[in-house]
């Protein structure tokens, strides 16, 4: 019978040492002052089996079960034998605090074998004694045993019943399942042996439930399960892991051509028609197979790979069963799993750069802030494009670590440029969608922001249109509470997304920033043109900023001039560059007249 919670038989064991010791102060015997010692490093050992190592719950079974019983068993017995209990002094009520462990942890079959033991401890210092074994004290003794097995003990079976077995077929469930086979994988004897985990699913079960009804679909599992149970053997596990779906676990399979023998029993015993009531039902299954090790080597994976073994079967016409077939990785998966992992090491150790652009106010043509931009300078393979590698960090979440270190970076750049002379200089950090949805955002920020010394005014975070409308009243709360720091918002990529304008103004926004595909065709196209005039003129309504990205003409330039947009940023006037040409491109421009474009580099 499975134990419900190892830690708490490995607990309990405390109380043992413990009244030993109580005795060894009232009994002033040495002997009792050992027995304590030793009782209490065997706790010990539990406690860090459950808690430490974590494998206890294995342990709680044969054949190590017996071997705790049995150093439980041994402890007792010298408790009996060793001390010199005075007359009238009873010791045998010490195992009334080791049964209600067994009987609560791991049910009546357990705790009758302890039971045992703990009678012939009675017998044994009856005859030491020279008392008489049909005392008082054992009549007592024997009720209190009695109570343990049929309450504690009883319970505890009732509660692993409900957790681990199936109530309609009787078999084990999906947990005893999962349960059994981390159990076997963990045995040293059963590491080099195969084992075959099987999944199978009866075939067109709902067609049965729908057509005769729930009734007569549970008499067909049950049926089912009958039949399967009779025709393996005795040591493969059969379990219901829910709805119509079972699992087998075949142990020390030496080749797959066992697990092809037990598939091919099992489908040769659903041919016959199952009769239930006035129905006659032909019944078919599909079964997928994994072995480990081939196959897998945890539970779940194992588990995982069956079951897509099982649809396989399904998707090959039903009534056969198949073998876990990994999928064959492309070039290009692998290329991915290499670019991964580079990724995932240059973060550790903080090898990416941040390159900044220009942001030119266009009524004084100055500098009003700069974008942080991530590049990464790979060893081998050079500069690597933000389009390959940042889709990458963002399907494998790597991308808040990378946003942080790159906000970091940025904050500790610009202090560092204030300090220098550039005293008005803002900074924006682009703030991914999956960064956005982090509950503790502003926390991080204000860490950031105070290690750097950077005030909270001089940065800017740019959310894209999309993500600012996911959970837009999640948002909200979440764009107020950056704002009561005194950090700037911007919306990117504006005009690209799906915004609702009732929700726009009850953004606590200070800018939009006009996408790119837009500023291209404004001199040329008459739609472009439109959508970029309406665009400033909503921020102006709502008071906010307007920043146009991707301007890289002057004639672009002077049409965001004559149409009032605040700011504009692009390769006219730089390109992202890194921290050293941005000081000479920005010390240039603070002592020529005329805006110096597109620096050369």
């Amino acid at each position: 019978m499975n134990q419900k919670n190892a830690k708490v038989f490995a607990l309990g064991h405390f109380i043992f040492p413990a009244v030993l010791l109580a005795l060894f102060f009232a009994q002033n015997q040495f002997v009792l002052l050992a027995l304590a010692a030793a009782s209490l490093l065997f706790t010990v050992f539990l406690v860090q089996r459950a808690f430490m190592v974590g494998d206890l719950n294995q342990m709680l079974r044969m054949p190590t079960l017996a071997a705790i019983v049995f150093v439980d068993m041994v402890i007792v017995t010298l408790v009996y034998v060793l001390p010199k209990w005075q007359p009238g002094v009873s010791p045998t009520w010490l195992l009334l605090f080791l049964l209600p462990l067994y009987a609560s942890e791991l049910g009546i079959r357990t705790t009758l074998v302890i039971s045992a033991f703990a009678i012939g401890d009675i017998a044994l210092l009856a005859l030491i004694r020279g008392e008489s074994f049909f005392s008082l004290d054992t009549v007592m003794n024997v009720l209190g045993i009695v109570v343990m097995i049929v309450i504690v003990g009883r319970s505890s079976d009732n509660l692993v019943r409900m957790a681990y077995y199936d109530p309609l077929t009787k078999l084990p469930n999906r947990e005893m399942f999962k349960d059994r086979l981390t159990a076997l994988l963990t045995q040293r004897s059963s590491r080099n042996k195969g084992q075959a985990i099987l999944f199978l699913d009866l075939d067109q079960f709902k067609h049965v439930n729908d057509t005769m009804g729930h009734e007569t679909g549970d008499a067909l599992l049950k049926t089912v399960a009958e039949r399967i149970r009779s025709c393996i053997d005795k040591d493969i596990l059969l379990a219901r892991m829910g709805g119509d779906e079972f699992a087998l676990l075949v142990p020390h399979v030496a080749n797959a051509d066992q697990a092809t023998q037990v598939c091919g029993s099992i489908i040769e015993s659903l041919r016959e028609a199952i009769l239930l009531g006035p129905h006659e039902i032909y019944t078919t299954t599909s079964i997928g197979i994994a072995l480990y090790p081939t196959h897998g080597t945890t539970p779940e994976l194992l588990m995982k790979n069956a079951e897509a073994a099982m649809y396989i079967a399904k998707q090959q016409g039903r009534n056969n069963y198949q073998y876990y077939l990994p999928p064959e990785k492309t070039e290009a998966q692998l290329e991915r799993f290499a670019m991964e992992a580079m990724l995932r090491k240059a973060l550790e150790k903080d090898e990416l750069l941040v390159y900044y652009q220009p942001r030119i106010h266009t009524k004084s043509e100055q500098v009003v802030c700069v974008e942080a931009l991530v590049r990464w300078q790979h060893p081998s393979l050079g500069i690597v494009p933000p389009g390959e590698f940042i889709p990458l960090a963002e399907e494998t979440g790597l991308i808040v670590q990378l946003g942080e270190q790159v906000l970091r970076k940025a904050c500790t750049q610009v202090k560092k440029w204030q300090d220098e002379g550039m005293r008005e200089l803002s900074v924006s950090v682009n703030l991914s969608p999956l960064q956005f949805r982090q509950q503790h955002l502003p926390a991080v920020i204000g860490r950031i922001l105070r290690g750097a010394g950077l005030r909270p005014e001089y940065l800017e975070l740019e959310i894209t249109e999309s993500a600012a409308m996911q959970n837009v009243g999640r948002n909200i709360l979440m764009l107020r509470e950056l704002k009561e720091m005194g950090v700037k918002i911007s919306i990117d990529d504006f005009g690209t997304g799906y915004s609702s304008l009732s929700y726009l103004k009850k953004f606590p926004i200070d800018a939009l920033k006009v996408d790119r595909s837009f500023i291209s065709g404004i001199h040329e196209d008459p739609d472009d043109a439109a959508i970029v005039n309406a665009i400033i003129v909503l921020a102006k309504t709502l008071k906010l900023k307007v920043t146009a990205e991707g301007v890289e003409t002057e004639e672009q330039y002077i049409y965001l001039q004559q149409h009032h947009c605040d700011e504009a940023q692009g390769y006219l006037f730089g390109k992202p560059m890194p921290p050293d040409m941005f000081e000479q491109w920005y010390r240039l421009n603070t002592t020529e007249k005329d805006l110096v474009l597109s620096p050369d580099y």
